[in-house]
């Protein structure tokens, strides 16, 4: 397989995507989106945060973000993704009435916080193909960089 390098507007931070995803424009700003281009799979979007107002530098903003999340979503556990820890959850939502599942990875740290999501067709989600595809956009999250 073919990858790619996509670098964050302003430089920030790094991650590498299969060749064949291409980004989009969601609307969402300050939000990266990103779909397989050669058959549709997903959303996969990344939102960064930074925290400038750090009084103690060796505060971990990220790692008390990612308890909350655990803490506050049902069924949500910690997992290792490269260098990161991440909170992991999935929920089910509708929208114009499609029935959909997201995937939530929360991760980063210090002061470096990434939001990901990966959303999907519901009737898909015990198929082989998005088995594949969650992997897929676990080792893009792996892959992320701070420049």
């Amino acid at each position: 397989m073919d990858f790619k390098t996509f670098t964050s507007q302003n430089g920030w931070f790094s991650l590498t995507l299969p060749a064949d995803w291409e980004e989009y424009d969601d609307g969402e700003e300050d939000t990266y989106a990103f779909f397989n281009s050669k058959s549709w799979t997903g959303n996969f979007r990344v939102t960064p945060f930074r925290w400038t107002n750090i009084v103690d530098p060796e505060e971990d903003k990220a790692a008390k973000f990612i308890e909350e999340e655990v803490t506050e979503n049902k069924g949500a556990t910690i997992i290792k993704l490269g260098d990161f820890a991440c909170a992991y959850y999935k929920k089910d939502f509708e929208q114009d009435g499609d029935k959909l599942i997201v995937y939530y990875w929360a991760t980063g740290k210090k002061n470096n916080l990434f939001i990901c999501s990966f959303t999907i067709d519901k009737k898909k989600q015990m198929s082989k193909q998005n088995k594949n595809e969650l992997e897929t956009v676990q080792n893009i999250i792996k892959s992320i960089k701070l420049n």
